[in-house]
């Protein structure tokens, strides 16, 4: 076998595309012993790990340093590309693609897409090289009122051939948000029927709402945002409830165990709480200079903005999700990640751009006591069974697709190592993370 080292010639953020390439050198993250081996070479063909015995004579090689460190693409469970201005919103096709590819994310779930037309036209054009971006494990459009088309009143039947549509289309699942406990069954019922999962921003029952304990019992895969339980009192919403609950309370033990026993998964979205309360914590720092890649005009909203009544809330609520999210590990629930970042410059939510907000969720969850190791397995090879796709992605092995990203230094020894992306491969195209950024700086938001 010949080994050919070539350099790779950077374009708009990507290499020179090359079929079957080796990649050497570093150390790499291994999904079963959740620890870091000598790399004894990556091999990529076509768009897929190799095994390194098949018969090609044309390798290209990339040598990397001893102190790079090759982790499985990350996988955002709750990566929103909305943005909203002026009572609108649409998704952004333009600026976050690159900085969620940027920052080593190489598969989104969009939970809930505004403009679904919009977001499978920006996956042809990734799926053809022609735009950098993330792998978009399509959710369709909401089911509920967070859906700009639903109708509150809309027939089974209606529910039925939604789901259909976009499971035809190739949705990998779907998210419920502002829906009716009957609607949510339907969803629940029609999604299972094409082997897909439903996740929920849920409630507390108040008002008509579904609360996840109920949601559970009816079927749903995984659950956002609140646990639920009788501990979220159903007279009030859940953000007012769950400022007030106690998470030593033994109660929370039934729904940490109806969870458990029913394989549900939990996405806390931790960290965004604490971002949107303005919590001082290392976690928050701003690495990435986020101001640069606004639009002047978000800029200057974001400037002007005062804080409300939901950013005090939601400081309330971070220390309680803590230790609920650090409760609900101990006891061996199972823990996805999400960033839940849209751009709301309506109602702004704190600092962090979803792409790079992957990197505050993974040290929130350290911060609180859950090793890095396992962080890093969530992020990756537990996201990817959560949805379903495990024999796809989520780890560097034979036949899955070729996705993973480089760092400077162990993670397992400091979290915040991951922030140090410097190359990305998404399907086998090689990308320079810093290129991606500097062409994503001053596209993110409206224009005047």
């Amino acid at each position: 076998m010949n080994k050919l080292v070539i350099a790779f010639f950077l374009l708009i953020g990507h290499s020179a595309f090359s079929q079957s390439q080796i990649i050497t050198g570093g150390w790499v993250f291994d999904t079963e012993s959740k620890s870091f081996k000598k790399n004894q070479g990556i091999y990529i063909i076509n768009g897929l790990f190799g095994t390194g015995n098949e018969k090609i004579t044309n390798w290209q090689v990339r040598n990397l340093k001893d102190d790079d460190y090759i982790l499985p693409g990350f996988i955002d469970l709750h990566a929103h590309y909305r943005v909203s201005y002026e009572g609108k919103a649409y998704d952004d096709t333009v600026a976050m693609p690159k900085i969620f590819l940027a920052n080593g994310i190489t598969s989104t779930f969009p939970a809930g897409e505004i403009e679904p037309e919009k977001m499978w036209d920006l996956q042809e054009g990734i799926n053809r090289g022609q735009r950098p971006g993330p792998r978009i494990l399509h959710s369709g459009p909401y089911f509920g009122t967070a859906a700009p088309d639903w109708d509150p009143e809309i027939p089974e039947a209606k529910i039925r051939e939604r789901v259909d549509e976009w499971a035809r289309r190739g949705a990998y699942g779907f998210k419920a948000k502002g829906i009716t406990a009957d609607q949510l069954q339907v969803l629940i019922d029609q999604a299972h029927k094409h082997d897909l999962t439903v996740t929920g921003h849920l409630n507390s029952g108040y008002r008509n709402s579904v609360n996840p304990q109920e949601a559970i019992k009816m079927g749903i895969d995984r659950v956002e945002h609140f646990l639920g339980g009788r501990l979220l009192a159903d007279s009030i919403d859940a953000y007012q409830s769950l400022r007030q609950i106690d998470p030593a309370d033994p109660r929370l033990d039934e729904i940490i165990e109806l969870y458990i026993e029913n394989g549900v998964y939990f996405d806390a979205t931790l960290a965004t709480y604490g971002a949107i309360g303005g919590v001082d914590s290392p976690v928050f720092f701003d690495f990435a200079f986020e101001e640069l890649y606004y639009t002047p005009l978000a800029d200057r909203i974001i400037k002007a903005h005062e804080p409300s009544a939901f950013n005090e809330l939601c400081a309330q609520i971070y220390p309680v999700k803590q230790k609920v999210l650090k409760r609900f590990y101990e006891a061996g629930g199972l823990i996805t990640v999400g960033t839940d970042r849209p751009f709301l410059l309506d109602n702004y939510l704190g600092n962090g751009i979803g792409g790079f907000f992957i990197h505050r969720e993974l040290a929130a969850m350290v911060e609180i006591g859950i090793p890095a190791a396992d962080v890093l397995y969530f992020v990756t090879q537990q996201n990817a069974k959560a949805l379903g796709i495990a024999d796809k992605v989520g780890s560097i092995s034979p036949g899955k697709w070729a996705d993973f990203l480089v760092i400077k230094g162990n993670p397992l020894e400091d979290i915040t190592r991951t922030r140090s992306v410097h190359t990305v491969v998404r399907d086998g195209r090689i990308y320079d993370s810093q290129r991606l950024k500097n062409a994503a700086k001053g596209k993110l938001g409206p224009v005047e």
